[in-house]
């Protein structure tokens, strides 16, 4: 993997106790790019405002990315230095095959953030921050609800933000979550540190002399003395709070907690500044103004660095080489920062923390981060080519053949059920959720084991990659050509930047590869072979395939069973052994056949008043009333549909329908049918919905209508009467991501009965 780093530094291999030959390589840097000797003593110059560092060794089979750990910089003299270690191809594991230290000039401008990353599971507070307290998941904010102490303090300081009581099977994707923040310390309220540094004097030659040393910095804390340490005081001091009852509420749900290690997480940090309502004692809203400060990606073992820039100094940086000596020159205040997990392609934020106040120059933070919003990819070990889709896990054995025989395209594994059909159910909790016989839909994310870590890199020979798609009873393959890109880590910031192209290339390398065939670069290799900077998130991506542009069939879109077949080729554009995957998705972009017509009386002479209201003598109270609906799927993808009617006031009439008899309505009667208990894995018989139910994929029309022997839609007493009609259905389709339902289908009709003689 690589190691992120940010600004200027002089990058030196420090020693080397291995017996194959060693080196560093440099990317995305402004100058020192390259590869640079592993040999001791060598020393290198890096500059450029983000880049990254890849040590490789080579077995005796080319050059290899080794495994890197951070150790954690500190100060020395005049300088800020850390360790890279790193572990080769041989047998040991003691990460001492090739070390190289990093060092960079001390400046009042500069500061260096460093820590290590857990994820953390099962916790309602984040285990990582004790006073302020800090919630940062929607699950730990409905659990914390629980407490009525800790509601009550929510209430008072996050009045505006109740969570959805209201559980809706399909609720649309939320927001990343701001943090709420407990700052029963008023932290937020503390002084700001301030520094106010003064320039040391020199003669001109011995500065030109220090700064050339130094790598020309201007703001070399040698250039400089601290001569005063303040403190700028907020408006207001915290309000008084009876606290300790709360404190001992908290802390009791800290537990149970579990964290594992966030390795190769992506982070990007902001400099925040507080609104005058936090600073005067209100809660943390996350509404202040940001500036970006930079990325940095955590080791295997979660651990970070990262270097940033703050600029916010007093009097204009411009003016600063004309003061002099003595003279006061800069106020330095402490920056405040957040950290967030941003996925790339789709751009999305996945996590951001509560603030860290008053951050010095080189301050360790250890950050936990839910599990649950944070996405995480890992290298692969004896993996499938097609090893998920999605959040699926596909499992099964590789279909390295490529057969379209079922017994081969059966995939079962992980509690999931990929069917011979390309019917998908899903009971792993992995997932994320759980749906029964589902088709997919959408753009479905393809991902898989393109790198095997089981493996040594020369055994790792897929350079390229094909994908084709076939409708199953066709006999031609077809090549996707969808565009795919991929970030790297030292372009994450340009400006409408979205990733380099992974493919569709068209390689003259020979074998297949003849210059006609799209493919794909392999980017896990070229991360762990040639040190290529790939943002790691969603590494183990390797196409985002839009289905809409498979399910054509002459001109009509039309659901079915389409094969899937990945291959692997060697730099060479020859297959590789075993380099081959195939699967069936039955493809489904057709929502559902759904209606619900008006209510209708059937008697023309009632008189309609108009906007839904009709006027009934006492002969025409039992007038049939008339509809129709369906919520159908030919193709036997209704998960569930539900017809209700209503009446109000809510008072007790009998009533008989064409589709149920005789039934009693008080207040609303749902009608039967609905779904299909059997519809679930090995079987996956489907359910049509209304097709099935009622032996029909057209409309069901609907007679209902009061009793002969009962009262009529408006009962004695009653003057006016609503009845309304809603029907609703879900139908089962993934991507991989969703629920494994849609949308929810609603339809709602409404009529109004006035009495017309009372």
């Amino acid at each position: 993997m690589i190691i992120s780093m940010q600004g200027n530094w002089t990058v030196s291999v420090k020693s080397k106790n291995a017996s194959f030959p060693q080196r560093f390589v440099v990317l995305g840097a402004s100058s020192g790019n390259g590869a640079h000797s592993g040999t001791p003593g060598t020393s290198v110059n890096v500059t450029g405002p983000q880049w990254s560092i890849s040590i490789q060794n080579d077995p005796g089979t080319g050059w290899q990315a080794s495994g890197t750990q951070l150790k954690f910089p500190h100060q020395v003299g005049s300088h800020y230095e850390f360790d890279i270690q790193s572990n080769d191809a041989g047998g040991d594991q003691d990460y001492d095959d090739l070390i190289l230290t990093c060092s960079t000039p001390v400046s009042i401008n500069e500061f260096l953030i460093y820590g290590n990353v857990r994820l953390y599971d099962g916790c309602i507070f984040n285990p990582c921050r004790r006073n302020p307290f800090v919630i940062d998941t929607y699950t730990g904010w409905r659990k914390a609800l629980k407490n009525p102490r800790i509601a009550e303090w929510l209430s008072q300081y996050y009045a505006e933000r109740k969570p959805p009581f209201i559980d809706d099977p399909n609720p649309p994707d939320p927001p990343y979550f701001k943090p709420l923040v407990f700052d029963l310390s008023g932290e937020a309220m503390k002084p700001k540190t301030v520094l106010k540094y003064a320039r040391i004097a020199t003669d001109e030659k011995k500065k030109e002399t220090k700064a050339a040393k130094e790598g020309g910095s201007e703001f070399a804390a040698t250039n400089f003395e601290l001569i005063r340490e303040a403190s700028a005081r907020s408006e207001s001091t915290t309000a008084a709070l009876d606290t300790i009852a709360l404190i001992k509420d908290i802390e009791r749900l800290y537990y149970p907690c579990h964290t594992g290690p966030g390795s190769n997480l992506t982070l990007t940090f902001e400099e925040y500044d507080r609104t005058s309502a936090e600073l005067a004692g209100g809660a943390y809203t996350g509404t202040g103004n940001r500036r970006l400060l930079g990325d940095t990606i955590t080791d295997q073992h979660g651990n970070y660095i990262f270097r940033f820039r703050f600029d916010m100094t007093f009097p204009g940086l411009e003016d600063a080489a004309d003061i002099a000596a003595g003279e006061n020159v800069d106020v330095v205040m402490f920056p405040d920062v957040i950290v967030k997990i941003v996925d790339y392609v789709p751009f999305q934020v996945r996590f951001e923390s509560a603030p860290y106040y008053n951050i010095p120059n080189l301050k360790r933070i250890d950050l936990c981060l839910p599990e649950s919003t944070v996405h995480v990819s890992s290298a692969c070990f004896n993996g499938n080519l097609i090893g998920s889709l999605g959040n699926i896990f596909i499992g099964g054995n590789q279909n390295a053949s490529g057969s379209t025989a079922p017994a081969a395209t059966q995939r079962y594994q992980y509690g999931n059920f990929l069917e011979s059909t390309g019917v998908i159910t899903v009971n792993s909790p992995l997932a994320g959720f759980g749906i029964e016989c589902a088709a997919w839909a959408g753009t479905i994310d393809i991902k898989g084991c393109m790198y095997d870590a089981a493996k040594s890199a020369a055994d790792n020979k897929i350079k390229w990659y094909t994908i084709r798609v076939r409708r199953s009873g066709t006999i031609g393959w077809s090549y996707v050509t969808e565009n795919y890109k991929h970030p790297k880590f030292s372009k994450r910031n340009l400006a409408n930047y979205y990733g380099d192209d992974v493919g569709p290339f068209y390689p003259v390398v020979g074998g297949t590869l003849n210059g006609t065939v799209p493919s794909y670069i392999n980017i896990q290799r070229e991360i762990f072979v040639d040190g290529v900077d790939w943002e790691f998130s969603n590494l183990d991506r390797y196409m985002r395939l839009n289905t809409a542009l498979y399910d054509i069939v002459v001109g009509i879109r039309t659901p079915g069973k389409t094969y899937v077949r990945v291959d692997g080729y060697d730099a060479s554009g020859n297959h590789v052994p075993g380099a081959t995957d195939l699967i069936a998705l039955f493809i489904h972009n057709n929502g559902l056949e759904f209606e619900l017509s008006d209510m209708v009386l059937n008697d023309p002479t009632i008189v309609n008043a108009g906007c839904g209201l009709f006027r009934l003598t006492d002969a025409q109270l039992k007038t049939p009333m008339l509809f129709s609906f369906r919520a159908n799927d030919p193709y036997g993808f209704v998960d569930h549909y539900n017809l209700t009617m209503s009446r109000c006031p809510g008072t007790a009439l009998d009533l008989n329908a064409n589709i149920e008899g005789n039934f009693t309505i008080t207040g609303s009667h749902t009608f039967p049918g609905g779904s299909n208990a059997s519809n679930v894995h090995n079987a996956c018989p489907g359910y049509k919905g209304t097709g099935d139910d009622y032996s029909t994929g057209n409309p069901v029309a609907v007679q209902v209508q009061p009793l002969a022997m009962g009262e009529g839609w408006i009962k004695t007493g009653e003057y006016f009467t609503i009845y309304s009609l809603a029907l609703t259905a879900n139908q089962r389709v993934t991507n991989g991501y969703n629920t494994g339902l849609s949308s929810t289908y609603p339809a709602y009709r409404q009529i109004l009965m006035e009495r017309l003689t009372p």
